[in-house]
């Protein structure tokens, strides 16, 4: 991944450094702006993400996973 600055003037986004290719290609544009990330913000971001994972069983998956890594790990061990 390339970051390259660059400034939007309301129309266009324009790059303020050399971008090192010509061809066609996908980015991901985004906007850092001291409006847009604002602390003094009435939404509680762990209030709002709560509940978002419902239903997913993620504790059971994490816990699955690590069981998975520490049988991998074990086996390493036992070839020695």
């Amino acid at each position: 991944m390339l970051v390259i600055k660059g400034i939007y003037d309301g129309k266009e986004i324009k790059p303020l450094e050399k971008i090192p290719f010509n061809e066609k290609c996908d980015v991901i544009i985004t906007f850092i702006n001291k409006k847009y990330d604002n602390p003094d913000s009435d939404i509680d971001p762990i209030k709002a993400l709560r509940g978002c994972s419902e239903g997913r069983n993620l504790t059971q998956k994490l816990l699955e996973s690590r069981k998975e890594d520490l049988e991998l790990e074990e086996a390493k061990f036992r070839k020695r």
